[in-house]
């Protein structure tokens, strides 16, 4: 199957280090760093299982030059003192060890620093008077941002200086200038954010200063031997900022002095332009490769795409037509690290698919390791360092699984995985659960094939399934299993208001599965994420649709990842979906339906058409009727009849229920 995929896998030499294939494990911000910017044990690991995986070069992701006035995020690495330089070389070992090159990215966040106390600086004042960036930034920036000085601008240099002769005192032979998304050299590059008037700002050339300084000052103290690639934002994607053709006369002046360029998109200081650069499943794969296209045709170095490149059939039409050099992988490598190996040997239908839902990137946002919808074991790789360290049941137990939805399945595959003897009761006459409902809207395809896999996974592991049957207590007593896990899901909440029983009502998943058909006059009740892609949905069709929300602004789409909800939220206003929050449904009336307000002030809303997306409830009875049949102590209460959540916190409780029976 190799051949078939031979572009992808072909070696490349680059000042005279090969890279073993075209892959590139992107750059990723584990948040495993300790307070003061060193290497952890856990940080080995999260970028030992990249290297693991098969790719050619893994890149340490956004790492500070400087701590003090640098640092934009949390449990960051601080490439800005020598104690670093041990802990980054253990880290080097676990990616080198498997054959792949280490990289690292290096990062100012300028106006985006994260450290308490500080005043941020830019190349400019911020907001800098252009209309567009002042108000996308209307209260992201809390305290007033500094124009850079002529000090501190070579302060500046001589840190990325210091940082890049540092990570080379710990074995990198390559590194990555972080040239995009809105950081510090972007910030001078771009004309949306750099309006100085010195010769550090106005024309191309000037604006280009800054980021020529940091490359021709890394080179005069590291050679010309060290391979840098540095990754730009070729369209910044607002008015009045960097363009492609702008950006690619700027990669013009630099082609001497960097060996790779990486491109991407956007930017993310601005929440309606995140998904640019990390896109969402509503949006199409290799949706930045265009840009890198258009590096290629007008650079003569190496280039490298990436954004949403799913899969190495992806990754192999863009190599095969000659687009660029390299792909890079972030997500897709951590939803199934065994996606290189699994690819080469044709065992494509047992990879386990990226959802792009963007929880992996939402954590970090927050100073928390990654986790993942689909993948149990990422961020615990001390614990977990690969699926096959899971350890084998010392016992061999038999346990009966009472639910075929994706919690269930995931416990069944892991007790199995382990050695138990396992039985999976599904009452319908296959599997899913409601994961088959969450899927059925048409811009959810990774969704859905997120769940084929499952399934086909789980009918082919071993595990004994019986369909057709609600399981009761004479049931459990007859199997007499040694551990139970009960994931028996959730029903949908119907509100007991007046009206509820009319024929225009209809439950959010009714309409996904298009088993009713809405009017076109809509309004949706809730503003969860049930009720925003129901709503979009029906936006797209050109229905008018509107949204009520009993709580207040905080509660819209809260129960989805950042970048999702930013690009939903940007969708809501391009097809003019209004957000009516504090308000309270109390009646279905024959025009619409009739609300309260916080203010206690009624009011008609009309429509035709009323979808209810008011969550979940547990299956409360269900669980009272088995949980007790067996010691407590052997049985687990999962997914969404322990607490209606999401897919990670299903897939979650079931790889815990039983990774350890």
């Amino acid at each position: 199957m190799k051949s078939n995929y031979k572009h992808i896998f072909s070696p490349i030499t680059i000042k005279g280090v090969e890279f073993k294939n075209r892959i590139e494990a992107a750059p990723t911000i584990p948040c495993m760093a300790t307070p003061d910017g060193m290497a952890t044990q856990e940080m080995i690991e999260w970028y030992r299982s990249l290297a693991r995986s098969g790719a050619a070069i893994v890149t340490i992701g956004d790492s500070a030059i400087n701590f003090a006035n640098g640092k934009n995020h949390e449990a960051q690495l601080n490439l800005g003192t020598n104690e670093v330089i041990t802990g980054l070389n253990k880290v080097l070992e676990g990616i080198t060890r498997y054959g792949a090159t280490a990289s690292i990215e290096l990062n100012h966040g300028g106006s985006n620093i994260f450290v308490a106390g500080r005043q941020p600086y830019s190349a400019s004042a911020l907001p800098s008077g252009n209309e567009e960036y002042a108000a996308a930034m209307e209260g992201r920036l809390p305290i007033e941002v500094k124009e850079m000085t002529q000090e501190q601008i070579s302060e500046v240099i001589q840190d990325y200086v210091n940082a890049a002769h540092r990570c080379m005192a710990a074995g990198f032979k390559m590194l990555m200038i972080h040239g995009a998304h809105g950081h510090l050299i972007l910030q001078f590059l771009s004309p949306l954010t750099n309006k100085r008037r010195d010769r550090w700002g106005g024309s191309l050339e000037n604006r280009a200063r800054f980021p020529i300084a940091v490359l021709d000052a890394i080179r005069k103290k590291c050679g010309s031997g060290l391979i840098i690639e540095y990754r730009i934002s070729l369209d910044e994607k607002i008015p009045g900022g960097l363009t492609p053709n702008e950006a690619i006369e700027f990669l013009k002046m630099i082609e001497d002095k960097i060996d790779i360029v990486d491109v991407s998109a956007g930017l993310l200081t601005i929440p309606w332009l995140q998904y640019h650069l990390i896109q969402p499943y509503y949006l199409p794969y290799m949706y930045n490769v265009h840009y890198a296209e258009m590096v290629k045709k007008n650079i003569n170095l190496p280039v490298t795409a990436v954004g949403s490149i799913m899969n190495l059939d992806n990754g192999e039409k863009i190599l095969s037509e000659g687009w660029v050099d390299f792909i890079a992988l972030a997500r897709p490598l951590l939803a199934d690290p065994e996606i290189i190996r699994k690819t080469a040997l044709g065992k494509q239908e047992d990879i386990r698919t990226c959802i792009r839902c963007n929880w992996c990137n939402d954590r970090p946002g927050y100073a928390l390791s990654p986790r993942c919808s689909v993948n149990p074991i990422v961020g615990r790789g001390i614990e977990f360092p690969t699926e096959d360290a899971i350890a084998p049941a010392k016992k061999k137990k038999k346990v009966i699984v009472v639910g075929g939805g994706p919690g269930g399945m995931q416990a069944a595959l892991t007790a199995i995985k382990r050695g138990h003897d396992v039985v999976l009761y599904e009452m319908k006459d296959h599997l899913g659960g409601m994961l088959e409902i969450a899927s059925a809207l048409p811009f959810k395809a990774d969704l859905r094939n997120y769940l084929e896999w499952l399934i086909a996974q789980t009918k082919k592991s071993g595990v004994t399934i019986k369909y057709n049957t609600e399981v009761t207590a004479d049931i459990i007593n007859q199997e007499k299993p040694d551990a139970l896990i009960i994931a028996v899901g959730a029903t949908p909440f119907i509100p007991d208001v007046p009206g509820i029983d009319r024929p225009n009502v209809h439950w959010a998943g009714n309409v996904y599965t298009g088993e009713v058909k809405a009017g076109e006059n809509v309004i949706v009740v809730g503003a969860g994420l049930a009720g925003a892609e129901t709503a979009l949905y029906l936006a797209q069709q050109g229905k008018k649709v509107t949204i009520i929300e009993m709580m207040g602004p905080d509660a819209i789409l809260k129960d989805t990842s950042l970048f999702n909800r930013n690009y939903l939220l940007a969708q809501f206003a391009e097809h003019k979906i209004q957000i009516i929050t504090n308000t309270k449904m109390e009646a279905i009336t024959d025009t619409g339906i009739r609300a309260i307000a916080n203010n206690f002030n009624w009011k008609d809303y009309p429509a035709d058409t009323i979808v209810l997306a008011m969550g979940m409830e547990t299956r409360k009875d269900k669980v009272n009727e088995l949980r007790r049949l067996i010691p407590e102590t052997e049985v687990s209460i999962i997914g969404d009849c322990y607490q209606p959540r999401n897919l990670l916190s299903a897939t979650h409780d079931g790889f815990n229920s039983v990774v350890e029976i």
